[in-house]
């Protein structure tokens, strides 16, 4: 059996654990670079350097990007500027109006 990915009530999807995964990716990187501070200055602590620094980009601009992907997606296949908004909902008719003509009386009638 497949796990549910849990959705919100406007039938969004929860993007939860991708941020936990994010964000302790970004943390244990962060970690990494501030201990490269006191590091001897040598080619391979650049390298890593580096690398630690592209995996922050790669996240940050990744999760950015496959939400904006995800709402692109949403808002072409649902052909709605707002595709996760709960559907428009017809407006609900207001109370019967009783408009009465009055005519003049027709002629002859000696009124």
């Amino acid at each position: 059996m497949a796990p549910q990915i849990e959705r919100r009530k406007n039938g969004e999807p929860s993007w939860l654990w991708r941020r936990v995964m994010l964000y302790a990716t970004l943390v244990w990187a962060c970690y990494q670079l501030f201990i490269l501070i006191n590091a001897p200055d040598t080619r391979v602590n650049e390298t890593i350097a580096w690398g630690w620094q592209l995996i922050i980009m790669v996240l940050v601009f990744g999760y950015t990007g496959f939400a904006t992907m995800q709402d692109v997606v949403a808002i072409y296949t649902t052909r709605a500027a707002r595709p996760y908004a709960d559907p428009p909902v017809d407006p609900t008719p207001g109370p019967a109006q009783i408009i009465t003509v009055q005519t003049d009386p027709p002629k002859g009638t000696g009124e």
